[in-house]
């Protein structure tokens, strides 16, 4: 595939970043081999990616804090390399015993980016228990533990983990009453929002199904899509709990936490 093709299929992407990707796929082909990227990819753009693998002719490997996890390393491999897939990066935990301060996820992002850090090198949050469950550029982790001591008030200590210990993602279950299945009557119901609002939202990107940007507003959302709203969160939805006397659809979706 040539490098126009390929940028035709991620034309709302930083440009930047996609020559990027384009360069290391070419990488891969050349020296028959194993290429990674070294920060973490937007859900929108692996997803695209594993989905024309066979037109890329490589294969196509993503790794991230979980499978449920939206940002990713990704590993382009050639049909011909027997390596095995060393990612780099580290799986670690930021801990806090902190008794009078209680962290979020925004303060934990905060505190990491303060260091300098790039946000690209940091893969998903998890907070649970004063703790903080994340993924980092293994070239950063020494860095991250000289240089974040505290968040806050906070004193914090930083420990590589293995996988086993990553806790699952914490979910708000709500119903909400909707005409349809189409994706404007959805968004507007998760968000409050009004028709012009929502189509608004709808129209310039701000709406992913399955990690992929939907600016249809007919399109029928199927039981187990994830609903990724910017500024709002990201939604499973879970299925039809019943229609009201009036006819309405009881839909019941889960909220990323």
């Amino acid at each position: 595939m040539d490098k126009k093709k390929f940028k035709n299929h991620f034309m709302d992407e930083d440009e930047g970043l996609i020559s990027s990707i384009y360069d290391k796929i070419e990488l891969c082909k050349k020296i028959d081999g194993i290429v990674y990227t070294d920060i973490f990819i937007p859900p929108q753009i692996w997803s695209k990616l594993i989905e024309i693998e066979a037109e890329l002719g490589i294969l196509v490997e993503v790794s991230g804090l979980s499978k449920e996890s939206e940002k990713k390393m990704i590993a382009f491999k050639s049909y011909y390399s027997d390596e095995i897939l060393q990612f780099p990066s580290k799986l670690i935990v930021i801990k806090t015993n902190s008794k009078f301060e209680d962290l979020e996820h925004r303060h934990y992002l905060a505190g990491i980016l303060s260091t300098g850090i790039k946000r690209e090198k940091l893969g998903d949050l998890i907070v649970e228990d004063k703790n903080c469950y994340t993924i980092i550029f293994d070239g950063l982790f020494e860095f991250l533990k000289l240089n974040l001591l505290s968040i806050g008030k906070s004193k914090v200590e930083i420990e590589e983990i293995g996988n086993k210990n990553i806790p699952r993602y914490k979910f708000e279950v709500k119903e909400y009453l909707i005409n349809s299945y189409r994706l404007d009557v959805i968004v507007s119901a998760l968000i409050n929002g009004s028709r012009n609002e929502t189509l608004k939202m709808i129209s310039s990107s701000q709406v992913m199904v399955n990690y992929r940007l939907k600016t249809n507003k007919s399109l029928i959302v199927k039981e187990g899509d994830i609903i990724s709203i910017r500024r709002y969160g990201k939604y499973i939805f879970v299925g039809n709990k019943g229609e009201t006397k009036k006819g309405k659809i009881k839909g019941k979706f889960k909220k990323y936490i």
